[in-house]
């Protein structure tokens, strides 16, 4: 991919950078799961650390600088035990949506929109079990990604 708009590049920044917070927010969340769960956080830190190395290869191949990860993100909610760990892996999940979702209503480049799509369908299977985990219902939204 040669060359982004300035619409795909903000939204494929923002995408990026909720990446970046939900991989930070997987390894904040090991601290309060059990090992019953922790294999499936780890496995989707890594989810979420190949589909934001994706994402700034497109970015860094049509020449555009990528946005850094933070040192630390505000997490906006207490976490004390497992149960609010997962609501807060389902809030992470709920920002990739909406990040990947912004993507692919901004975007008509075919590429960026598989990469879109894979990032929404993927964080949105992902929030879906961890609300069936906390025993959230309905476990799936209506529309994924919608803010």
């Amino acid at each position: 991919m040669s060359e982004l708009s300035e619409t795909e590049t903000d939204a494929l920044r923002d995408a990026i950078s909720a990446e970046h917070a939900a991989v930070w927010v997987y390894g904040f969340a090991t601290a309060f799961t059990s090992s019953s769960v922790r294999s499936a956080v780890v496995e989707a830190a890594e989810e979420h650390a190949r589909q934001r190395d994706n994402a700034q290869r497109v970015l860094q191949d049509a020449g555009q600088r990528p946005p850094a990860a933070q040192p630390a993100y505000d997490i906006d909610q207490e976490v004390t035990d497992e149960k609010s760990a997962i609501q807060l892996l389902v809030t992470a999940e709920q920002d990739c949506q909406t990040g990947w979702r912004s993507v692919l209503e901004n975007s008509e480049n075919a590429e960026l929109r598989r990469l879109a799509l894979t990032g929404l369908t993927d964080s949105a299977t992902r929030c879906t079990r961890w609300r069936i985990t906390a025993g959230q219902r309905p476990a799936a939204p209506v529309f994924p990604g919608r803010p």
